[in-house]
């Protein structure tokens, strides 16, 4: 079967588009710049957006299967996150149907569950409720992952930055519950949800609930670091993320940090009870976390600290 696939440049999309490939599938990959797409000879590459309508019916054309992985998750407004986010979530949705796909995947987050917090979480579950809605065409899943983290990810590198630091400084509160997915394991749920009759919403975290002093505990058990951890205070934290949308409303570029990023960031829970894909076993935490510190070290965005098993990583 042919699967269209959207997304395929980004951090779960890099991780998952080998599988797929490897697996055997016949690919068609949307891109806005195909160059950055690797050939393949099973890889059909379709240059466009979420927004060209006829990209996404060339996409979707002969496919038995979508995976819809794109999305936003920075922009320099609320209507950012709605053009891309919702707006094109729906155009894929109207390509799927046009073309007659039978089966649709798509890529949410745990934010969508508290769209109440942020302009991103906002718009994550108002893509859910347009597939709810006009998905009635196909066999559909929605998958929402709780935090990713793992090898070639940006966003999370200021903070294993900090977790390797001697003194942790994180945001967040002491008792702030969370769920973490390694990109590898849903990178698999991916490619498994594809030919799955998994339906519904499915929560996705690798069956741990982490506070930040287990975060701090994984990564001492393989590099003897952090010896301390300081949460920011809220208060002090909504500034930081207050200033940086003022920064991105004066110049039109986007902040590392933003006040609706660091409301989810506050957030008490965004924990996922169990592991919810049967099938396929999540990679325990100390051992993710050392392979994405291993990426970000030979990529020369980390330094090279002693393990405490002897090795320099």
């Amino acid at each position: 079967m042919r699967v269209a696939v959207t997304g395929v440049t980004g951090f779960v999309g890099q991780h998952t588009l080998p599988l797929l490939l490897a697996q055997g599938w016949q690919v068609a990959a949307l891109a806005r710049n195909p160059a950055k797409v690797p050939g393949h000879e099973q890889l059909t590459v379709v240059q466009g957006d979420l927004d060209d309508r006829a990209a996404l019916e060339r996409l979707c054309s002969g496919a038995g299967a979508v995976l819809h992985i794109a999305g936003a998750i920075s922009a320099a407004s609320p209507e950012g996150f709605t053009r891309i986010n919702v707006g094109g979530t729906a155009n894929v949705i109207a390509a799927a149907r046009a073309t007659g796909v039978r089966r649709f995947v798509q890529v949410s987050s745990l934010a969508a569950r508290e769209p109440g917090l942020s302009p991103y979480a906002a718009s994550k579950a108002a893509a859910e409720a347009e597939l709810q809605k006009q998905g009635t065409a196909f066999s559909t899943v929605i998958l929402r992952p709780a935090a990713v983290y793992g090898e070639g990810d940006m966003a999370t590198l200021p903070l294993i930055k900090a977790l390797l630091s001697r003194v942790a400084v994180v945001p967040g509160t002491p008792d702030g519950k969370f769920s973490l997915i390694h990109v590898g394991d849903l990178a698999r749920v991916c490619v498994d949800a594809v030919t799955s009759t998994r339906s519904g919403i499915v929560p996705l975290g690798d069956g741990g609930i982490y506070r930040w002093r287990d975060m701090a505990a994984a990564m001492r058990s393989v590099f003897g670091r952090p010896g301390s951890l300081f949460c920011i205070p809220r208060g002090l934290a909504m500034m930081i993320g207050s200033g940086g949308d003022a920064f991105t409303r004066l110049t039109g570029k986007q902040a590392m940090v933003s006040r609706g990023k660091m409301q989810e960031l506050y957030h008490p829970d965004w924990s996922v009870a169990g592991w919810n894909w049967p099938g396929i076993e999540p990679r325990p935490l100390a051992e993710g976390l050392a392979s994405a510190v291993l990426w970000y070290q030979e990529k020369g965005l980390l330094p090279r600290i002693p393990r405490i098993d002897g090795k320099i990583s």
